[in-house]
């Protein structure tokens, strides 16, 4: 079953920092959680994002698990080193401690698998999955199916998303009912006039109309 965590505000250690590990990384970057990454080198990239203050970077050795202990608490640990044992042990490290453990060298023994991610402006995310039979195959339909997503999902569609996301605080204040709050983003979604002003890169005034027809839907609703 894929499902997409919740990682705001979590707390991910990652210990490795080769290329799996800057994948690893990169694919974290977009869910506003605190990233660690621990090792005794690193990947370009992950020393970039360091310095830009994007992750926090502890360059030492790790041998055993007694070495990450530190860093609790945990919310997720991903063990994406060259040494098998070392790997599963910190699984086991990370499920006595009732965190979410993934392994890269061995998906039976993980949490979870990582898909093979195409993500769009860091709002839309789609997975490819084999659950963890070949994360090669994986790799290789991203690549085939990537150029068809994001010839789909526009700018305009980003943009119809980051107005939802803003409306669906509003509505769920003022619309009691989420069979209400589901018709009005409905009818938000095909309402022309706002389409023309996301379209045309208007999105404060897109905003402010998305408001005023809100409230309009809500008096019509609620009396």
């Amino acid at each position: 079953m894929i499902v997409d965590l919740n990682l705001k505000g979590k707390r991910v250690l990652i210990i490795g920092g080769g290329r799996e590990a800057a994948r690893k990384v990169d694919a974290l970057l977009s869910q506003q959680c605190d990233i660690v990454v621990a090792a005794e080198k690193v990947e370009p990239s992950i020393n970039e994002h360091s310095s830009n203050g994007k992750i926090n970077l502890e360059l030492r050795k790790i041998e055993s698990v007694d070495s990450i202990k530190k860093n609790e608490p945990l919310d997720m640990i991903l063990a994406v080193t060259d040494d098998r044992k070392l790997n599963r042990e910190i699984v086991q490290y990370a499920r006595a401690r009732n965190c979410y453990a993934y392994a890269a060298d061995d998906p039976e023994v993980s949490d979870f698998s990582h898909p093979a991610v195409i993500n769009i402006g860091d709002v839309v995310q789609v997975a490819i999955s084999t659950g963890g039979r070949s994360p090669l195959m994986s790799k290789t339909l991203r690549e085939k199916v990537e150029p068809v997503v994001k010839n789909v999902i526009n700018g305009l569609i980003l943009d119809q998303i980051k107005l939802h996301e803003q409306l669906r605080v509003s509505a769920q204040e003022i619309l009691p009912s989420p069979a209400q709050r589901k018709k009005f983003l409905v009818s938000l979604r095909d309402d022309e006039e706002v389409l023309k002003l996301l379209d045309a890169k208007k999105f404060s005034e897109a905003n402010r109309l998305a408001n005023e027809l809100l409230d309009e839907y809500a008096q019509k609703t609620l009396g």
